[in-house]
């Protein structure tokens, strides 16, 4: 039977099924159906031996997903474990980014999305394949061709949004506190001394007054929430990134 449980936020899903193996003493095969980055968390599915061959079976779940927005800001990974590529914050007019009377219902429908340039979607390229991820950090974004799939939010809403983050201070805590979470190889892997050095001199040189939300989406399979919000953010035209993202729910087709 497969195995339903929850990633916690830091860890990647392979790190998930070593820790699987460990505490069950499991020696056989083992995948996951839907994989969660490393600063997202929530629901995933675990399949063991003979059932890693269905695979992509389990792979064709609607998802929903509650997540917190940071305005102002864009990262080359479109979450907040990324270098930080533009700031708006500072000269946002508050009067005209009214993100209450911002129309969410746009976003609803088909959609086609491309992979983000941080992603693990692998591409062959001159004879060699590799995560899009591993060709943007090689430079050779620029020479790959980045699919586009169609995908589908069927719902989009803002939700109550309990643990504030109402000042620079508050934001700053949250992101290197998250960040930190990740294991030392994946800091390496992740360029956290980079990224981390980044965000210190945004706090350092910006008097910043967080502007985030929390939204609620259902989506079909294979749908990347932080390229929804950063389509969002250049929809609005100064940028959004994904702070927290939590899968919540799986739905069987």
């Amino acid at each position: 039977m497969p195995i339903y449980l929850d990633k916690a936020k830091g860890i990647t899903p392979l790190e998930l099924i070593k820790q699987y193996k460990k505490e069950n003493n499991f020696k056989g095969k083992m995948c996951y159906a839907g994989r969660l980055d490393p600063m997202a968390h929530g629901k995933m599915i675990l399949l063991k031996d003979e059932e890693c061959k269905q695979m992509n079976d389990y792979c064709n779940y609607n998802k929903t997903y509650e997540f917190l927005v940071l305005f102002g800001i864009k990262t080359d990974t479109y979450d907040l474990l990324g270098k930080v590529t533009e700031t708006n914050i500072k000269p946002i007019d508050l009067d005209k980014f009214d993100l209450d009377k911002f129309d969410l219902d746009k976003f609803i429908g088909e959609i086609k999305q491309p992979f983000p340039p941080y992603s693990s979607f692998s591409i062959k390229h001159k004879e060699e394949r590799k995560p899009i991820w591993e060709w943007t950090k090689l430079g050779k974004l620029d020479e790959i061709t980045i699919p586009i799939k169609e995908v589908e939010i069927f719902s989009l809403e803002e939700i109550s949004y309990l643990e504030k983050i109402e000042e620079k201070k508050d934001l700053e805590e949250y992101i290197f506190d998250n960040i930190n979470l990740l294991s030392d190889v994946n800091k390496k892997k992740f360029r956290v001394k980079e990224i981390l050095e980044i965000w210190k001199q945004i706090f350092q040189t910006l008097e910043i007054k967080p502007i985030i939300k929390k939204y609620r989406a259902k989506v079909s399979s294979g749908t990347y929430i932080r390229s929804l919000v950063n389509r969002i953010g250049i929809d609005l035209g100064c940028g959004a990134i994904t702070l927290d993202i939590d899968r919540v729910e799986l739905q069987i087709i």
